[in-house]
């Protein structure tokens, strides 16, 4: 709706009325779009948000990266444990001892959870080591990117754990 106004263009007194007096258009759509700043704060949140964005899912992708680590270096270090007691486990079906490589390789894929091994568990020596010997235990994961797109950019992080002990004196 269109509004008319009045506007003075000399002071009252000074002449006659129709030379102080001029009509002006005030009102449209137009008119109302261009003059206020209405929108400015949504063009501004839209040009933030993909920072914002980018910065709450880097932190999560780098959280998840470091949860990962942690959750290896767990499962390493309780094979390891695992290792240093010269203990070995049965097999549930024959109910015979399982090799003492494979019950440490068992430990670790009993803890590493959801993460990705490269089948690279390596126990060094190759039959776990007698007593009072040194075992190191050291597995390759690979951490992939969750958030979709990611993997497209970025590629995955391999990274390898390793833990040394030194073997109790037990009994075999």
């Amino acid at each position: 709706m269109a509004m008319w106004k009045n506007r003075l263009r000399a002071k009252p007194g000074a002449g006659s009325s129709k030379a102080r007096m001029r009509a002006t258009y005030r009102g449209g759509a137009t008119h109302r779009l261009l003059r206020g700043d209405h929108g400015s704060g949504l063009v501004e949140f839209a040009l933030v948000l993909p920072l914002i964005a980018s910065l709450i899912f880097g932190i999560f992708e780098f959280g998840r990266l470091g949860l990962s680590h942690l959750t290896a270096r767990h499962a390493v270090a309780e094979a390891a444990r695992y290792a240093v007691t010269g203990q070995t486990f049965t097999d549930p079906e024959t109910g015979e001892p399982i090799a003492r490589v494979e019950s440490i390789r068992q430990v670790i894929r009993d803890n590493v959870g959801p993460l990705t091994i490269a089948d690279s568990i390596v126990v060094n020596p190759p039959d776990g080591g007698g007593p009072d010997e040194l075992v190191t235990v050291s597995v390759s994961f690979t951490y992939r990117y969750f958030l979709p797109g990611l993997e497209n950019v970025l590629p995955p992080v391999d990274f390898t754990v390793r833990t040394a002990m030194k073997n109790e004196p037990f009994i075999r």
